[in-house]
């Protein structure tokens, strides 16, 4: 009985021990297949993911709409105030009275004749964030403004609003009301104009026509020369007379060729206003004035304005371009004259004399020589002009002999003073050492030719600007003020048709502004609520008022309405990069806008401390950091991974460096700034730029210098020697063999550290630039020690991912070429290079990801917010290593955080960062690219 009892829960047992195994054999249980672990992994991959795709949204949904033309709001509060500006975003805020309003709502038969305030607080509670611009009129950027500050009749979008992007102040909101633009003169009226200006000029310092003595530049040349007199004139006719008669010249040769030009423009609104002033400084002298005529064309309708501006604007970018390439020419001339200068400070240097100040004070005696040189071509080709302008026989013809004798014999006698002067001042130079006198007059040949070709650039400078000058705009903007008073709508219509009340009148006395009686008012309707009042005071300034409709009721005619004086804003024409009138956009016009500033993002320089323009120099600079940096790290990288992989063997040492190769990973960045700001610029730079001296190392004494030398000599003699007495296969090297590598190895370490030691300490070395000194060449930050410094900073990224490239390479590929008699060398370079190139190229891409972000180090050793000059361009010696940089990471940094506008900045800060991901981006795929290729190439040679 009892075996019946115990058999079936044996059975039992045996069943589930049975299903367990079972279950465990046939891989069903959760434990055995690890599928936890595997849930958990793949969940923190999904999270990680998440996280950068969430990263990225945020980048672009907040970078990308940064150049996007929102609508322009005009924007009337409750208390009267106006305010204009582009909305940005929107939030829902508490309302305290929420509830109670609702209610009211709903009993009100009609909620529209309830105040604003309380009306709008039944809706959502939103709140709008508005950027409001006009940084030189009104303080404040953007401001929070809630829907119960104003309802829909003080909220209105103009067409004719304008947004307006400057070089200067950030952007300006208006209404445009009027552009003025000089009519230009043709080439031939222009030229005979500056003829007569010239000849005038000169005119007024000749000497009386009754004395006909011409005054010498100095006694000597008047004693010298007694014969040069003037031809006297007739007693009746004077040259004061004769300027008179220039002038009228000018005039009507002016008037002239504006009227032609006007009448060829019958189809624009033009007034010509005559205006009483000088055309010359010598001209002061005269009793009465000179009388010139100048003739602007003048816009006033909005309609005509905006055709108008635009095209002027396309004009003015491409006279201000040409203006900047021709002040960049010059300055290459200057730094000519620069490099010259500093050749005679070298002369001076080797013969220790002093000369360059004496060469300072004789620029302007060169000066003067080439203004006379000038003055001489300019007389001739003037004189001969006016001549057949006005003809023989007049007392002008007659005043143009007087001219070309003093062109023929005073002005060489002037000349011929000035080269006095400059051999007089020549004199003491010439008994200097040779190398002086040859360098001062290498610089006095050079310094004349550099000026006489910057001097049709200057003039090219001086036209283009007084171009630029010749166009203005005015716009109306709103200058913050709150209303002077509330109108009715029988008011407003009086106002409208050009007619003021006198309670307005009244009001606008007692703010300092005193209306004509017979003062004529212009009204531009913006919108049904919104109307742009213009007049003119009894001093003749015009002011600007603006009505706008505060509330609404049923009946129309008795509304509110608000009058508020706005400002207006004068602006000439090249300050103006682009206007874009936001609400007549459609979507073709916005998309236009948004790609044209894109494009002015990329390839234009920044302004208004980067929140306005582009980021060029930044993307350059962050490129070519990228690549010196790439180029400079890899190959240190590569060989420091070959001694270790391939020539070492395990040990103490080889442990201690792997430590502190793993260990220069984990120091923070900003300690690499310091290392290379210390070490590269005030070490290595101050060496470079004056030698020991100028980097506080001292010198060695010259007889000591030659004693190290040749100590070192011998050092690296014996070094050689015991190298090759322990040369041979290391499985047959002896016990002596062994020592004599070391003691060599010991040797080889001691000359090189002896020879860097007498290079740094060299009494005969007094820098490469040495007479740019104290202003610094190379001891300074620049590009060239940014790139060396982060090189350093991801060194140890390259040294382990090319270790573990050449780890992955076969020992039988190894084992096969030294089997068949290859050396050492000739396996690395031909068999286990060419196989880790893949995981080389892993361990560039990922330094290059690593150093193109970094922005600590870049601080100290040379980033800079703005930095206009690019360190690689097409100016030898192309690579300017010496020369501070931008870089799209601190760009980003200063933007973010050192920015006066941060708000502004805001959106910059993701279009940037969005760029330089971008950058990276583009970078890494292109090494991705040749790795994989690389892969391929070797893929099929693997054993």
């Amino acid at each position: 009985m009892s075996d019946d009892v115990v058999r079936p829960a044996d059975s039992a047992k045996k069943a589930v021990h049975n299903a367990r195994r079972k279950s465990l054999q046939s891989g069903f249980s959760l434990l055995a297949r690890g599928e936890p672990q595997i849930w958990f992994t793949g969940g923190m991959l999904v999270i990680c993911i998440a996280m950068i795709v969430g990263l990225m949204g945020l980048i672009l949904v907040s970078g990308l709409p940064t150049f996007w033309p929102r609508k322009l709001d005009v924007l009337v509060l409750n208390n009267g105030e106006l305010e204009i500006g582009q909305p940005q975003s929107s939030r829902v805020v508490a309302s305290p009275n929420a509830d109670s309003k609702v209610n009211d709502v709903a009993t009100d038969a009609n909620p529209e004749r309830r105040p604003v305030a309380d009306r709008m607080t039944t809706g959502a509670g939103l709140s709008y964030y508005y950027r409001t611009a006009n940084h030189d009129i009104v303080d404040g950027h953007y401001r929070w403004l809630d829907a119960t500050q104003f309802d829909a009749s003080g909220k209105a979008s103009p067409a004719t609003a304008l947004v307006v992007e400057r070089m200067e102040w950030g952007r300006l909101y208006g209404f445009a009301l009027e552009l003025s633009r000089q009519i230009p003169l043709d080439a031939a009226t222009r030229a005979v104009v500056r003829d007569i200006d010239e000849i005038t000029a000169l005119l007024v310092t000749l000497p009386s026509p009754a004395t006909g003595e011409v005054p010498a530049s100095s006694d000597a040349a008047s004693d010298s020369n007694a014969s040069t007199q003037t031809p006297a004139m007739p007693a009746e006719d004077s040259y004061d007379d004769v300027v008179a008669m220039l002038n009228d010249r000018r005039s009507e040769l002016i008037d002239a060729a504006l009227r032609s030009r006007m009448s060829e423009s019958s189809d624009q609104v033009i007034q010509v206003k005559l205006a009483e002033s000088d055309v010359w400084s010598a001209a002061n002298a005269l009793d009465d004035g000179v009388r010139i005529a100048a003739a602007r064309q003048m816009w006033t309708e909005p309609t005509r304005i905006l055709p108008e501006l635009q095209t002027s604007i396309r004009e003015a970018t491409e006279k201000r371009n040409a203006l900047k390439s021709q002040m960049v020419e010059i300055s290459r001339l200057d730094e000519q004259i620069s490099r010259r200068q500093a050749g005679v400070r070298r002369a001076e240097i080797e013969t220790e004399q002093l000369a360059v100040r004496q060469v300072e004070d004789s620029q302007y005696l060169l000066e003067e020589w080439v203004q006379l040189q000038r003055r001489d071509e300019q007389l001739r080709q003037s004189s001969g002009r006016i001549r057949e302008l006005f003809g023989a026989g007049t007392p002008v013809n007659t005043a143009m002999e007087a001219v070309e004798t003093y062109r023929t014999q005073q002005l060489p006698l002037e000349i011929a003073e000035n080269q006095r002067q400059l051999e007089e001042w020549l004199q003491p130079i010439r008994e200097q050492p040779a190398p002086i006198v040859d360098a001062v007059l290498e610089f006095q040949t050079r310094f004349r030719e550099i000026t006489q070709a910057k001097l049709p650039m200057q003039r090219e400078v001086e036209q283009l600007q007084q171009e630029l000058d010749e166009t203005t705009v005015t716009f109306a903007v709103p200058t913050g003020g709150t209303e002077l008073l509330q109108l009715v709508s029988d008011d407003v219509a009086q106002l409208t048709n050009g007619a003021m009340s006198e309670d307005l009148r009244e009001l606008l006395v007692a703010n300092s502004i005193e209306v004509a009686a017979d003062a004529s008012v212009e009204a531009t309707k913006l919108n049904n609520n919104m109307h742009l009042i213009a007049f003119s005071d009894t001093s003749e300034r015009r002011h600007l008022l603006a009505v706008n409709r505060l509330n609404y009721v049923s009946d129309p005619n008795s509304a509110t309405w608000s009058v508020v004086l706005i400002g207006e804003k004068v602006h000439e024409i090249y300050d103006i990069v682009r206007i874009v009138p936001v609400n007549q956009l459609g979507l073709g016009g916005k998309l236009s806008v948004y790609f044209s500033r894109w494009r002015e993002f990329l390839w234009e320089e920044p302004r208004e401390a980067g929140t306005e323009g582009g980021v060029f120099p930044a993307i350059w600079g962050t490129v070519v950091m990228t690549l010196i940096m790439t180029i400079a790290v890899v190959p240190f990288g590569v060989m420091a991974a070959l001694y270790l992989r391939e020539y070492t063997r395990p040990g103490p040492l080889v442990s201690l460096i792997r430590i502190s190769i793993n260990n220069l990973a984990g120091v923070p960045s900003i300690v690499y700034g310091v290392f290379g700001f210390s070490f590269f610029c005030y070490t290595i730079g101050a060496y470079i730029d004056g030698g020991p001296k100028n980097a506080d190392i001292i010198a060695i004494p010259p007889a000591m210098w030659y004693v190290y030398m040749g100590a070192t000599a011998v050092t690296g003699v014996a070094a050689f020697f015991f190298s090759f007495f322990a040369s041979g296969p290391s499985h047959s090297q002896t016990a002596g063999k062994r020592w004599l590598s070391r003691i060599a190895l010991i040797l080889w370490l001691s000359s090189i550290a002896a020879l860097a030691m007498l290079v740094l300490k060299s009494p005969f070395f007094d820098g490469f630039y040495q007479e740019y000194l104290p202003n610094p060449t190379f001891g300074k930050g620049g590009l060239l020690w940014a790139a060396l410094t982060l090189s350093l900073l991801t060194l140890p990224v390259v040294i382990v991912a090319t270790e573990e490239a050449l780890a992955a390479v076969p020992n039988s590929l190894r084992e096969g070429s030294l089997a068949c008699g290859a050396s050492k060398w000739q396996t690395i370079r031909r068999i286990i290079l060419p196989q880790a190139r893949p995981g080389i190229l892993t361990g560039a891409i990922l330094a290059m990801a690593r150093g193109a972000g970094e922005v600590a180090p870049l601080m100290l050793v040379g980033a800079l917010a703005v930095a206009p000059d690019l360190p690689l361009d097409s100016e030898f010696p192309f690579f300017h290593g010496s020369r501070s940089f931008m870089h799209l990471g601190y760009q980003i940094f200063t933007l973010g955080f050192q920015s006066q506008n941060s708000e502004a900045a805001k959106p910059m800060v993701f279009t940037c960062t969005l760029l330089l991901i971008l950058i990276i981006a583009m970078l890494n795929i292109a090494a991705i690219y040749l790795r994989a290729r690389l892969r391929r190439r070797f893929r099929g040679s693997q054993f």
